[in-house]
């Protein structure tokens, strides 16, 4: 019993890294203020998800041997040259047996994996019109009731920009709706710390895996494909529809009319 209860408080005081990745855009509005996602020209959803790792250094390693292995393998040497060296992974541009063998490799990963579903234009109003704040907010909404697992939580998210007012933003939103869903969980325990960080997608394999699983979950949800997720949906462990209020898992797995 006691062995149970000491391991149970060591796990509580470990480090973990959350790499957070998306797929489809936050915009909705034109800057004439033209519905994109009704004209077609903008995705309907917004996927974010959420890849969890007790050891970050492990896990850049395990993707970086994995990655070397692929480039050695007579199979696959015909997808590879000067303009495709699979420098890193990454699901929009890999050839598919690229992805097949990589959405393989992710079920063997000691990891896990929350997503985030967004369906853009039954977001609050106030949300629809701000780009920035919509995606902050459902980061928000995705890391909200994992950062209180471990002593110290570091954040990765996937970011291009480089500009400090966006990022700070982004942290901004997030700690808000963070800190809200604290006050109304008392039983939770606020003695943690967060450190958030804005990494380009190539810096770590952690971000890729995460890029892999919101590609493969965002064509089920905006074209009614299943054909990469059904690859690697037992290693994924809740899908949250949050405007549609559903909650999907391994054994409950979306199913969507054609």
């Amino acid at each position: 019993m006691f062995d149970k209860i000491f391991k149970k408080k060591r796990l509580r005081t470990e480090n973990t890294w959350v790499f957070v990745d998306e797929s489809g855009k936050p915009e909705i509005f034109s800057a004439k203020g033209e519905n994109l996602v009704k004209k077609g020209c903008a995705s309907k959803y917004l996927v974010l998800s959420s890849v969890r790792t007790k050891n970050q250094l492990i896990l850049q390693q395990q993707v970086t041997d994995f990655k070397l292995q692929l480039l050695k393998e007579n199979t696959l040497k015909n997808y590879f040259s000067s303009s495709y060296g699979l420098d890193n992974f990454h699901a929009s541009n890999d050839f598919p047996e690229i992805k097949k063998r990589f959405y393989e490799f992710i079920r063997t990963l000691d990891i896990k994996i929350n997503v985030m579903v967004v369906e853009k234009t039954k977001c609050y109003s106030n949300l629809q019109t701000d780009p920035g704040r919509l995606y902050g907010f459902m980061a928000g909404q995705l890391l909200k009731d994992i950062c209180h697992k471990a002593k110290h939580t570091e954040i990765v998210f996937s970011r291009k920009d480089s500009k400090l007012k966006l990022r700070k933003e982004l942290e901004i939103e997030v700690e808000r709706v963070r800190l809200n869903y604290i006050n109304h969980h008392e039983n939770l325990n606020n003695n943690f710390k967060l450190t958030y960080y804005h990494n380009p997608h190539y810096t770590h394999g952690g971000l890729q895996i995460a890029d892999y699983i919101s590609f493969a979950v965002f064509h089920v949800f905006e074209n009614n494909n299943y054909e990469w997720f059904d690859l690697v949906s037992d290693k994924i462990g809740c899908i949250r529809d949050i405007c549609n209020k559903k909650c999907f898992t391994y054994r409950n797995p979306p199913k969507l009319s054609t």
